[in-house]
């Protein structure tokens, strides 16, 4: 996975034929997890995928997944009312845009916006050219966030040390089991590996997205 770069019509990063399908189809299980944790309606196959009815607008379902408390959390840890009416007023609209982005950079991934490459010299393999459009961008990353954040819940990361040392495992491959979560050493290494690529899209493409708006204000 290369870091993103600005490109004329927007943010390029090459990517493994395999990082493009792992992280596409996990931010349709995170869409899918979120639809149905915060109450929002089943796709439409003839419409809007997420259409919201009158049964689905002003929702204050409270999620039990801990992942999507993560994605949906409390607005006060001291004063239920306050976080019910908050729910009741706002989650029904940060879900349905959240579930939205997921299921824009899932798209994004499986080649609305990408070029298969498969005979390069000058790349190690079979690569695909991911495009973010530059009016995208902030969608795209606020999904890789929510992606990295529901990892990072299932893998019981809860402080910086914690994210830094399963960083450090993941880059040297020596990922070991978490026997209090359950989790034994090849699923820690799959998904402590999605969660390092996860992160490095997401800072990658917030940095270019930085670097891009400095040159064009100059």
């Amino acid at each position: 996975m290369s870091p993103f770069v600005a490109g004329p019509d927007g943010y390029e990063a090459w990517w493994e034929e395999a990082e493009r399908r792992v992280l596409a189809s996990i931010a349709r299980e995170v869409a899918a997890m979120l639809r149905d944790q915060a109450g929002l309606p089943e796709p439409d196959p003839d419409g809007d995928a997420l259409a919201a009815d009158t049964q689905s607008t002003g929702t204050e379902r409270v999620p039990d997944d801990p992942a999507a408390r993560r994605l949906l959390p409390d607005a006060s840890r001291d004063d239920d009312a306050v976080s019910a009416e908050f729910r009741h007023l706002t989650q029904t609209d940060l879900a349905t845009a959240k579930v939205r982005g997921l299921e824009r950079f899932a798209d994004l991934l499986d080649g609305g916006e990408a070029d298969d490459v498969e005979d390069d010299d000058d790349l190690d393999g079979d690569r695909a050219l991911v495009a973010v459009p530059r009016d995208e961008a902030r969608v795209v990353a606020a999904a890789l966030t929510d992606v990295r954040l529901v990892v990072a819940q299932r893998l019981g990361l809860e402080t910086d040390d914690e994210v830094e040392t399963l960083h450090d495992e993941v880059l040297a491959d020596v990922v070991a089991e978490d026997p209090e979560l359950g989790l034994d050493a090849e699923v820690r290494r799959y998904w402590g590996g999605v969660f390092v690529a996860a992160g490095f899209a997401q800072e990658s493409l917030v940095s270019a997205m930085l670097d891009d708006h400095r040159a064009r204000h100059r």
